[in-house]
């Protein structure tokens, strides 16, 4: 029986139940409609302006489910979703529609009817936007025109050849990799260059100031201007690369001059483009064998580059550049404050220079300059000799043979540099 009683109970509670949701319906069915109604009624059309969705079509309708008078965040994840494009040109923003006096789209030709670009009032939709019921909103793009970037060859720049053609100064570099952009950071990796030259290497980029002068790029990017002519068939920034002859690995930073230490033996061709603080660079290794390269200065300054060979054994010779062989070339340039530490081990017979330890015949140094440099050799056993630096017969260190060997090196001048060993220092004079 106490069974029986308690399905009863259940049965009578669902009969209450089932009673009560259709009363509801029917004593507040109207509400219950109207809140279905403002979701389905709101539509808003998107105009592409003379661009193109993602399916092809100048404009697209879109339902927008929302709450009367409340702020919608589904309109704007609507636009981010229609992939719109337009070639040669960059969306601006939507703008509201103008409309004529039954709410329909005006249009300034059939033509513009036909190819989706209404006219446009002046103000530019914020999203989210708060809806009415029954509103229809329509929306169109707003275009701006895009700039590209055009590469000339610079008035000092040498006659370049690409792809058998020989260009001349004030010509047009066209490549297909460079087109539409918003900003551009400019680099000078070999295989961003605007053209690949077969007989001359991209010394820089520059563009043209509001006086005309020629200017490096801030931080070397290129950024579109903010006005322009909307008359203008192909707006574009031109910037002019200025080369010069031959294949080079261009050196303009520390970590370019410590790459370059690192290959000297390869038989690269590096040219130097400006005064290089290497302060910040780790210490390098000093040379024991020979280099076979051209670096061309350009009248620059590498300063305050450090160097170290430590525990030196038998026989073995070091300097910053080695052993200079016959193709090697260095000319038009200065270097400043380097520091140079070697230390040694007993029982050695060792030959420390700053310089070079060895030139070969036909190797060419041209106004090369060491000023205000140290070689510092620590912990010199009182077994081991640095075979370079003999005592004279009173006991001191002689001064004019731990600069460079024997050989010719009447193109390297050097002031003002240091030689310490044990911590007795010895000037030299220039």
């Amino acid at each position: 029986m106490k069974l029986k009683a308690k399905i009863s109970a259940i049965l009578i509670l669902l009969v209450i139940a089932v009673c009560s949701l259709f009363a509801a319906c029917q004593v507040g069915g109207e509400k219950w409609q109207q809140t279905v109604g403002d979701a389905r009624t709101q539509y808003i059309t998107y105009y592409a302006g003379g661009g193109m969705f993602d399916d092809n079509a100048d404009k697209v309708v879109k339902d927008i489910y929302y709450t009367a008078g409340t702020p919608t965040m589904g309109a704007d994840a609507v636009v981010s979703s229609l992939k719109l494009a337009k070639t040669d040109w960059l969306f601006k923003a939507w703008y509201y529609v103008e409309c004529d006096a039954e709410g329909n789209p005006v249009f300034a030709s059939e033509e513009d009817k036909k190819a989706g670009i209404p006219v446009l009032t002046d103000r530019e939709v914020v999203f989210p936007l708060t809806l009415q019921k029954d509103e229809h909103l329509y929306l169109g793009a707003k275009w701006a025109r895009d700039y590209k970037i055009k590469y000339f060859l610079h008035e000092d720049s040498p006659d370049i050849t690409v792809g058998g053609k020989v260009y001349k100064a004030g010509d047009e570099l066209k490549d297909d990799n460079f087109g539409a952009f918003d900003s551009k950071t400019l680099s000078y990796s070999p295989t961003q260059q605007p053209v690949n030259s077969s007989d001359a290497t991209l010394l820089e980029y520059y563009v043209k100031n509001e006086a005309g002068e020629y200017e490096v790029p801030a931080e070397y990017r290129i950024v579109k201007p903010t006005e322009y002519s909307e008359g203008d068939e192909e707006p574009f920034v031109a910037v002019y690369c200025k080369f010069v002859k031959g294949l080079w690995t261009m050196v303009r930073t520390a970590s370019d001059v410590s790459d370059m230490y690192g290959n000297l033996a390869s038989g690269g061709k590096y040219y130097i483009t400006q005064d290089i603080n290497c302060a910040d660079n780790p210490q390098l290794t000093l040379k024991v064998g020979a280099i076979n390269c051209e670096i061309e200065g350009n009248g620059f300054t590498i300063s305050n580059q450090k160097f170290q060979r430590q525990n030196l054994s038998l026989n073995l010779k070091c300097s910053i550049f080695g052993e200079l062989s016959e193709s090697t070339v260095i000319r038009n340039i200065t270097f400043e404050n380097i520091e140079v530490k070697v230390t040694s081990i007993p029982k050695t017979r060792v030959s420390v220079y700053l310089f070079s330890h060895g030139i070969q015949s036909g190797a060419t140094l041209e106004n090369v300059n060491i000023n205000g440099s140290t070689l510092d050799i620590s912990k010199v056993h009182s077994e081991a000799t640095i075979e370079n630096i003999p005592k004279t017969v009173d006991g001191d260190y002689l001064t004019d043979s731990w600069i460079y060997a024997d050989g010719d090196y009447s193109g390297v001048a050097y002031d003002n540099l240091t030689l310490k060993i044990n911590d007795v220092t010895l000037v030299p004079k220039n």
